[in-house]
């Protein structure tokens, strides 16, 4: 099957797992309290509700349809070949790759933080203001706790799933199918990380997610089992959610802009720590395929 034919498929899915997802995340809302006369802003909406917790299940379930279960059904369509087989679910986990593919990931933290910060400096036009405004307060929405099963709940719905059905699409579909047909692997990896980022919907936080896209592609890349992204995804969401949990102040009344401000010389030892351990990476994955 030609690849222009594969991406039919796989963006007719997300069409319909969208669509679906809406639909059950718009009943459970309604069916949650929320005012039919504030339908016009999302927002406003879920500021109606007398609790957030049928939004938060909302999302959720809207995640495992448009992202986990358009990957599985696209999977079914295209091969018959077994499910772990076809994700690189494999059981085999070693502590070295692992460890190695974390120490990636925190070393580019700081880069990350500065790319926010230069992102923040920049004045961006009045829509991705206005877009970036509105996935700010939706996801303010969403991480608003008040209590330990608000946290649980969080931790299933912003850290287990998306690592879990975000991974299953990006990495074990797209950069899968793409570097089936693409001579050049980076290439694949470079692309889902664009779309990875895009589909988050906010123009501030691009750079951020590109780079933390880079890092699970190039983790899956090099590994070839889809456990390490998905632990490393799920390491990453996870914090957040606990930071914010124990920190004093409400998410709502947070100011990004506020946060410690990062020397351009951290940026750069990041860069450079990155480098070396995506050098270490690339050295062990060539040393496991030759030993093979």
């Amino acid at each position: 099957m030609s690849l222009f034919r594969k991406s039919l498929i796989l963006v007719g899915l997300l069409i319909v797992g969208l669509v679906v997802g809406q639909i059950i995340l718009t009943g459970l809302m309604f069916a949650g309290g929320a005012d039919l006369n504030k339908a016009y802003d999302i927002n406003e909406l879920i500021g109606s509700m007398e609790s957030t917790i049928p939004f938060k299940i909302g999302i959720g379930l809207n995640n495992i349809i448009m992202f986990g279960l358009s990957a599985y059904v696209f999977k079914l369509i295209v091969t018959k070949e077994n499910f772990s087989k076809y994700f690189g679910l494999t059981d085999k986990l070693e502590a070295s790759w692992f460890g190695l593919s974390a120490l990636l990931m925190i070393s580019i933290y700081p880069l990350i933080a500065y790319s926010a910060q230069l992102m923040q400096s920049i004045d961006l036009p009045n829509w991705a203001q206005s877009m970036d405004q509105s996935s700010m307060d939706t996801l303010a929405s969403v991480l608003e706790m008040n209590g330990l099963l608000e946290l649980m709940l969080n931790l299933l719905i912003v850290a287990a799933t998306p690592a879990i059905c975000e991974e299953l699409l990006f990495r074990g579909v797209m950069q899968k199918e793409l570097n089936k047909h693409l001579r050049n692997p980076h290439v694949g990896i470079i692309i889902v990380s664009i779309v990875f980022s895009a589909i988050h919907m906010s123009v501030e936080g691009f750079p951020a997610r590109f780079l933390l896209g880079l890092v699970l592609g190039y983790t899956y890349h090099f590994t070839k089992n889809l456990w390490y992204p998905i632990l490393l995804h799920l390491f990453n969401n996870g914090l957040q959610v606990l930071a914010l949990y124990f920190s004093d102040e409400s998410i709502k009344d947070m100011d990004p802009s506020e946060g410690p401000e990062i020397h351009w010389t951290l940026a750069i030892v990041s860069l450079l720590a990155a480098i070396a351990i995506f050098t270490v990476l690339k050295t062990k994955s060539d040393k496991d395929v030759i030993s093979a």
